[in-house]
């Protein structure tokens, strides 16, 4: 009879500094600035949440057009 061997594979990833940062100052900081200042001006939370969610991915997706534009001009 034949037997399989099981192959033990340990999975290492590992994240940068640098992304880490980036998700802390632009999905933490900016996302409750626009979602209290949202608040503020609407008093709704589901509006507020909504517009947080809009905003820091409009702000993800803006800061990548502007360095694809950028590489092009270079």
């Amino acid at each position: 009879m034949l037997k399989s061997k099981k192959q033990n594979q340990f999975v290492f990833y590992t994240i940068k500094g640098s992304t880490i940062k980036k998700f802390l100052i632009l999905d933490l900081v900016t996302g409750s600035v626009i979602y209290f200042a949202v608040k503020i001006i609407y008093s709704s939370i589901l509006i507020a949440t909504v517009g947080s969610i809009i905003g820091t991915e409009g702000i993800k997706k803006i800061s990548k057009f502007q360095k694809k534009s950028l590489k092009f001009k270079l």
